[in-house]
């Protein structure tokens, strides 16, 4: 329903799941009970499947042009996206292991969500 209604407003539909997987599951305004091992599986599946598909789009030799002209822009946004996930890691004494794979997390994830949006939209 949240992506025929992005749909309808010309939008990408990731700003409205966010909200909406707030909204239900544990934590949120309504709970399901009975499907939350459904819904981590699912949630795994997803993220790999949104990095598969962005690894899908582009050809080596675009990703090789894309990194000569814009490597500022990728250097910000690993420091970006990286840093509040290891920051966050060391302050809950996950330590330096723990601090990269949470970075790594944040980072992957982030900016699998934002070239998706920029898909989505066309630019």
């Amino acid at each position: 329903m949240l992506g025929r209604l992005a749909a309808r407003f010309g939008m990408s539909p990731v700003p409205l799941y966010l909200p909406g997987g707030l909204a239900f599951g544990q934590g949120g305004f309504v709970e399901f009970h009975g499907v939350a091992e459904f819904g981590h599986i699912a949630g795994e599946i997803g993220v790999v499947l949104l990095l598969l598909m962005l690894g899908l789009e582009y050809t080596a030799t675009e990703l090789v042009t894309g990194l000569k002209q814009s490597w500022q822009a990728g250097l910000v946004d690993l420091v970006l996206n990286f840093t509040p996930g290891a920051l966050l890691a060391l302050v809950l004494g996950w330590g330096p292991v723990g601090a990269m794979v949470l970075g790594g997390v944040t980072y992957i994830s982030s900016s699998g969500i934002a070239a998706k949006v920029l898909s989505d939209l066309g630019r």
